[in-house]
């Protein structure tokens, strides 16, 4: 039995859709932003950082950081074939993608929608802002190119979790002027996930509506 912690939206989407995937029983938990939850001394005595998501597992373990949570469930699941086994060719290039998305494009999308964790202002915070759409931009052309070339996804001819988290960030572009699915191989991801019943599944339990 997994908990998850979750805001809609967030970088709980792509461990959501894997226990969707997965068919483990698990139960979702909302944090309200909003309301600020994610600070309360409650959930900040399991995720000190005050983030969202937060996966409990085997009653009272406890781990958190979206990347982190993907790998173990496709780990501690290979039967739903996520990810590459240890021995497999494509294991090298999954944890390439897993590490790049959420050390690299995922830190410049945070600078996107939040210049206040990084610099004072508000002029600042909007060249900041404006600098790491243009980034996020560079990123998702690169990775359009790595598609294109070596797809139809990101480890070649095999589908898994790296892909999820790639159609989750692209969401997180949508107020952009040059959003993610402008590029046509991350739009074709975002579609190919838009149609799996996992991650359609996230999207109503969330009350996300998404259009490609």
């Amino acid at each position: 039995m997994y908990k998850l912690y979750y805001a809609p939206g967030s970088a709980a989407m792509a461990p959501q859709v894997i226990l969707n995937a997965i068919g483990a029983k698990h139960e979702l938990i909302l944090v309200d932003d909003d309301k600020r939850e994610q600070k309360s001394a409650a959930y900040m005595a399991l995720n000190p950082h005050g983030r969202v998501p937060t996966l409990v597992y085997d009653g009272a373990n406890v781990m958190y950081e979206s990347a982190a949570i993907c790998l173990f469930l496709t780990e501690r699941h290979p039967e739903a074939g996520l990810a590459p086994a240890v021995d497999h060719p494509d294991r090298g290039l999954f944890l390439q993608w897993m590490a790049y998305q959420t050390n690299t494009l995922q830190e410049a999308l945070m600078h996107y929608w939040h210049g206040e964790y990084f610099i004072d202002g508000v002029d600042q915070q909007a060249q900041l802002s404006a600098k790491a759409e243009q980034r996020c931009d560079e990123m998702f052309g690169f990775l359009d190119g790595v598609l294109a070339r070596s797809g139809p996804y990101l480890c070649g001819k095999n589908f898994y979790a790296c892909d999820i988290f790639l159609a989750m960030l692209a969401r997180w572009t949508r107020k952009m002027e040059k959003p993610a699915i402008r590029h046509a191989q991350i739009k074709r991801i975002v579609q190919h996930c838009l149609a799996l019943p996992a991650y359609a599944k996230m999207l109503k339990d969330q009350g996300i509506e998404q259009a490609a």
